[in-house]
């Protein structure tokens, strides 16, 4: 009997990398999907995951820490839950990438939305900027 894997959200999953969040800034990608925007880059990790995401929720648009907080915990959580099929995608390409996500809105979203637009956002990205491997 075999399981599917489970959809978790591992350390090997996150970007930390000051350098690899440089290069991204300077020569990644974008994607709007209003309020979130993905930059993205193909790029060798260092880790064997198909791709690194951070989530970004500037100060300057949620000033309270507690919507911060919880706008930078739904779009994990939307990351989390729709990660197999971007990974499966990643996989047949042969390609690593490194996303960052970050939110350009003034209220917490609701759930609901946070997960299509960056659902959205994620499969606009691939589909642009990922050629799959022939």
């Amino acid at each position: 009997m075999s399981e599917a894997p489970r959809a978790t959200f591992r350390k090997a999953e996150r970007l930390c990398s000051r350098t690899v969040i440089k290069d991204l800034l300077a020569t990644g990608r974008a994607v709007n999907e209003a309020p979130f925007r993905l930059i993205g880059k193909v790029m060798t990790l260092e880790s064997p995951v198909p791709a690194q995401i951070a989530f970004a929720v500037p100060k300057r648009f949620l000033p309270r820490a507690v919507d911060r907080n919880r706008t930078r915990r739904r779009m994990r959580e939307a990351f989390r839950l729709n990660k197999l099929r971007w990974q499966e995608t990643l996989r047949a390409a042969n390609v690593q990438c490194a996303w960052l996500v970050v939110y350009q809105g003034r209220t917490c979203p609701p759930f609901e939305l946070t997960q299509q637009k960056i659902s959205r956002s994620i499969d606009r990205w691939i589909l642009e900027h990922v050629q799959p491997a022939h």
